[in-house]
Order: structure tokens, then sequence, then C-alpha cells
């Protein structure tokens, strides 16, 4: 089993404030640039906040585990991602903007169970991964 995890849970996961599922943790190539251009910037939003709260030397290893992901974290190809992102655009994927049908796409191909973080729910997303049986 593959679980598709978004950008703050992503960051749950490497600040190691939330538990490793057991299943292999994938997300995708937007979630993963969000977060990574909230640590560079650091401006202190939903995202990078909860780094810049850790202590010095933590912040520092969680931000360059953020930078050099750690390989326990896949992502597809979009060799991959990309065909079936173009099939699903005139289905479940219509009216999606591209984060949320790259999300998509990823967790069709996987058959993965797609995780957001509270407060961070898409229902749009989540409507659309229930038209293909993953919701």
């Amino acid at each position: 089993m593959a679980v598709l995890v978004d950008d703050q849970t992503l960051s749950g996961l490497i600040r190691q404030q939330l538990v490793w599922p057991d299943d292999r943790v994938f997300t995708s190539g937007h979630w993963y640039l969000r977060l990574c251009e909230a640590v560079v910037r650091g401006a202190g939003g939903a995202l990078s906040g909860p780094f810049l709260s850790l202590p010095p030397r933590r912040r520092e290893a969680a931000i360059r585990a953020v930078l050099e992901l750690p390989d326990q974290i896949e992502l597809l190809s979009w060799r991959q991602v990309a065909p079936v992102m173009a099939s699903q655009l005139d289905g479940p994927g219509n009216g999606l903007n591209l984060l949320s049908r790259e999300a998509l796409a990823v967790a069709t191909i996987l058959e993965a169970e797609v995780i957001m973080a509270a407060g961070n729910e898409n229902h749009l997303l989540r409507a659309a991964l229930r038209q293909v049986g993953l919701g």
C-alpha cells in the first residue's frame, strides 16, 4: 500500500512531528515544490513557520532534509504522471488546478490513500478521488 502526502503532512514527517506510516510514502512534485519554496523563503507562514520554531540544529537538519528529500519519501516521474493527468482532464480532473490534477494522477497510478493535513483539506480533490474510487 502507498500513501500520498500533502506538503504540510510531508513537513510534519520530516520534522518528526508525525508518525511515519508503515506504507510507502509518496508526495507530488507540486506539493514538494511548495514545501521547498517555503523553507527557502522562511517567511514564517503555515509551511515554514514550524521549521522556524525548531531549535537551531534541528531546524538546520529538517531544512536540509526537505531540500535533500530522504529516500523514504518517493516521487513519481512526470513520464508516468503527465499522461494520466492528460487523460483525466475531461473526467475527474476537470475543474482542478494543476497541483490537484497532479495529486489525483499520482494517487490514481499508485492506488494510494491521500493524506491532507487538517486545515489543508482540498474538497475538490477529495471529490475527484472519490470519482476514481480512492475516496
